[in-house]
């Protein structure tokens, strides 16, 4: 029943803002995008237990456009059956209002994905597969102010955000907790070929001062990007006190090739460990993106297929091996997953423009 309760709440919620998308998309840019997404994926696992299924994996709507003189917005609200647990604003990933006074400067105030480098945390959730244990335990989008300068060229951009701490949701803590994270990023354009999306954030994680209140979390992607096809190595880094350096990093890489607008073919490899002296000695998970004495591996490989004149329609598929080691009981846990989905974009934004 819930289902269908936002099922029928997102159809009147896209079909309040019609008058207004016929109106305004060929004056004003009020709307320049609006659409709604879903996916679902049939996904089995064999290991030391299997499992079996199919469920829905996302159903967002995306809106966005130009306020003018500088100003514009963008929205995404994942459409969900349930309310959020911690704040008003949790299945909102984005809500919020940029201003561009100049070619050089923007300013950005709402709801927004914390400025993270790395190419796997940087692509919509909804393009996504067989992710990372950090990516999975981190809730990236929060309430922040950011300022960011773009070079003359248009090719390297410098923001520095300030958010809310994923602590706040990871420990369950209310909003007026106080706990902030400081973020700074790097979104470069090195020749031709070459991208990267570099990262350095001081997170709040408790309110007592001195070492160990923060934690450091330290990402660099770097992307190249040719023709056919493409590659990203994120390197990651996380560091919970000053003494706590080269403990707990890990990798994300992804190679695709493109054969054609139709077919292409991808290989991800993901690593990450946490052997912290200080997540390892406390009763609690203090570092709260991969759990402390873990270390995880996961290799897949799998393709996508857009049918001819349908680019709205994706359909993908994969094969993973994943392994979960536990340095503390000394034990492994390993299994093969397959995985197939679809996922549809629906642009209503044309349309109006007929």
């Amino acid at each position: 029943m819930k289902t269908i309760k936002i099922l029928f709440v997102s159809a009147l919620t896209l079909l309040s803002f019609l008058p207004l998308v016929n109106a305004q998309t060929e004056s004003s840019g009020y709307i320049t995008k609006l659409n709604l997404e879903a996916r679902f994926d049939a996904e089995a696992s064999a290991g030391q237990s299997s499992s079996w299924g199919m469920h829905g994996r996302y159903f967002n709507l995306k809106m966005g456009g130009e306020l003018g003189n500088g100003f514009s917005y963008y929205f995404r609200q994942r459409l969900r059956a349930e309310g959020g647990s911690i704040h008003f604003f949790d299945n909102t990933d984005f809500l919020y209002v940029s201003y561009q006074p100049s070619a050089n400067w923007r300013l950005r105030l709402g709801k927004d994905a914390m400025a993270v480098g790395g190419y796997e945390y940087d692509a919509p959730p909804i393009d996504e597969y067989l992710v990372s244990e950090y990516w999975n335990n981190m809730y990236c989008f929060q309430l922040a102010a950011s300022v960011a300068y773009i070079t003359n060229d248009g090719r390297q951009m410098f923001v520095a955000q300030v958010s809310q701490s994923p602590y706040l949701n990871s420990l369950g803590l209310q909003w007026n907790a106080g706990l902030l994270a400081y973020n700074i990023e790097w979104l470069g354009q090195i020749g031709d070929h070459v991208r990267t999306l570099w990262s350095t954030s001081m997170i709040e994680r408790q309110r007592n001062g001195g070492d160990g209140t923060y934690m450091n979390m330290t990402m660099l992607g770097t992307q190249l990007v040719f023709d056919r096809w493409d590659f990203y190595l994120d390197l990651m880094h996380h560091s919970l006190s000053f003494d706590d350096w080269g403990k707990n990093l890990g990798y994300v890489a992804r190679l695709n090739y493109h054969f054609n607008d139709a077919w292409s073919i991808f290989l991800k490899s993901s690593w990450e460990k946490n052997s912290s002296d200080e997540d390892l000695n406390t009763p609690i998970w203090v570092d709260q993106m991969v759990p402390a004495g873990h270390s995880f591996s996961k290799q897949c490989i799998g393709a996508e297929f857009r049918p001819k004149g349908m680019h709205t329609l994706r359909l993908h598929g994969y094969v993973g091996y994943l392994t979960d080691s536990d340095q503390i009981l000394n034990v492994e846990e390993d299994g093969f997953v397959c995985n197939l989905g679809l996922t549809w974009d629906m642009d209503f934004l044309p349309l109006f423009k007929k």
